[in-house]
């Protein structure tokens, strides 16, 4: 099965092409690029790049994977739009994974808890708890302290994401934290893609982005809604 898999939820850009067959070797090349706001820029050009590099066509493709979220608004929308378009084009199946689900499935080797993380700014962090591939909790937008109180009970837990060690920097006490593992997360995409796929089929392509917090618009749509009703009042 030859997979094209990408992430874009950070200010990191994943992609892999991998091909994936039982029984055999699998071949894969995988890219981790740092590109801040220019995902929309880059990401087309980059797959043409990788596909053609890999003597490879959008015909050629079986499935197509991306991250669901959480992460920023923007870039999952750009990583997500750009498969849904080569799915609709080239009539390509497409699954969606979890984002805080694919950074923990980079560690599976870990026998302790794992709190996967993503910067979420304004001094908050997206974050989820796993304890041997299971989750624990629900994808959460929380504050220092409030992960702090998530961690009690697990004090050899590992911290992984792109985010990690700027969140062990937060933390009162000292917790371990992987900075390498998400170097492998796009390949880890087409594995958990193609699990995904052959358990349950295709997305629906009407499915959208998984957002844990309102954008800042739409906070600010509703504090406008609000001011204008206490106006009416």
């Amino acid at each position: 099965m030859n997979i094209l898999s990408c992430d874009t939820s950070t200010e990191f850009m994943h992609l892999c092409l991998a091909r994936l067959e039982e029984g055999k070797k699998p071949f894969f090349e995988k890219q981790v690029l740092t590109s801040g706001n220019q995902h929309s820029e880059l990401l087309v050009v980059r797959i043409l790049s990788l596909c053609e590099r890999n003597n490879m066509q959008f015909k050629d493709l079986d499935l197509l994977v991306c991250t669901s979220g959480p992460g920023s608004f923007t870039g999952l929308r750009i990583a997500m739009s750009t498969l849904k378009g080569i799915s609709l084009g080239s009539h390509i199946p497409m699954v969606s994974i979890p984002t805080l689900q694919a950074y923990q499935a980079c560690n599976r080797s870990e026998s302790h808890a794992i709190l996967a993380v993503i910067d979420a700014k304004k001094k908050r962090f997206y974050a989820a708890l796993f304890k041997d591939g299971v989750q624990l909790s629900p994808e959460l937008d929380l504050e220092v302290g409030q992960i702090e109180s998530l961690l009690a009970p697990y004090p050899d837990a590992l911290l992984v994401g792109n985010d990690a060690a700027l969140l062990a920097t937060k933390l009162s006490k000292p917790y371990r934290f992987d900075e390498i593992s998400h170097l492998n997360l796009s390949l880890v995409l087409c594995t958990l893609g193609k699990e995904k796929f052959e358990r349950f089929g295709a997305d629906d392509l009407d499915n959208g982005p998984l957002y844990v917090r309102k954008s800042d618009a739409e906070i600010a749509l509703q504090q406008t809604i609000s001011s204008l009703e206490e106006t009416h009042d």
